[in-house]
C-alpha cells in the first residue's frame, strides 16, 4: 500500500521531544519489521519544506538537513514536486473550502494524493480525514 507522508509525521519521527514521537516511531519500526501493508511513502516537495522548517525551529539547521537528506536518498519515499498543474489543483481546493483551516501546503498535499490515487495519509493532522482521507497511525 502507497502511503502519503505529512510533515506532521515526518517532524514527530524525527523530533523525540514532539508529542507525537512515540506513536510515529512506533509505525515506522511495524513498517521496517514488515508488519504492515505498508510498501512505501509519496509525499510533496511542500511537505519537505514544512517539515524542514518545523525540524529547524525546534532543533537545528543540521538536523533539517539531515532530514532532507534521508528522506530524498530513501528508496521508500518518494517526493513529488509541485508544478503549475499541481499548483493549481491545490488553489482550487484552498478557493473552494474557505470555511476550512486548511494551509495552503494542506490544499497541494489533497490534491497530489487525489492525483496519484493515494487514499491514506500517515499524519497527526485531522485535515486529511476532513477532506475524506484515512491516516494512520
Amino acid at each position: 500500500m502507497l502511503v502519503f507522508v505529512d510533515s506532521s509525521a515526518l517532524k514527530a519521527n524525527y523530533d523525540a521531544a514532539d508529542d507525537y514521537h512515540g506513536r510515529a516511531a512506533q509505525l515506522m519500526a511495524r513498517i521496517a519489521a514488515r508488519e504492515t501493508e505498508i510498501t512505501s511513502f509519496v509525499t510533496t516537495d511542500y511537505v519537505l519544506d514544512e517539515a524542514m522548517t518545523l525540524i529547524r525551529f525546534a532543533h537545528s539547521h543540521a538536523k533539517a538537513v539531515q532530514l532532507a537528506e534521508a528522506t530524498l536518498a530513501s528508496q521508500f519515499v518518494k517526493v513529488i514536486y509541485s508544478d503549475e498543474e499541481l499548483f493549481w489543483d491545490g488553489m482550487n481546493i484552498f478557493r473552494k473550502y474557505s470555511d476550512k483551516e486548511w494551509s495552503f501546503t494542506d490544499c497541494v498535499s489533497f490534491a497530489a494524493m487525489t492525483k496519484h490515487h493515494v487514499r491514506t495519509a500517515f499524519t497527526f493532522d485531522p485535515h486529511f480525514k476532513q477532506f475524506g482521507f484515512s491516516t494512520l497511525p
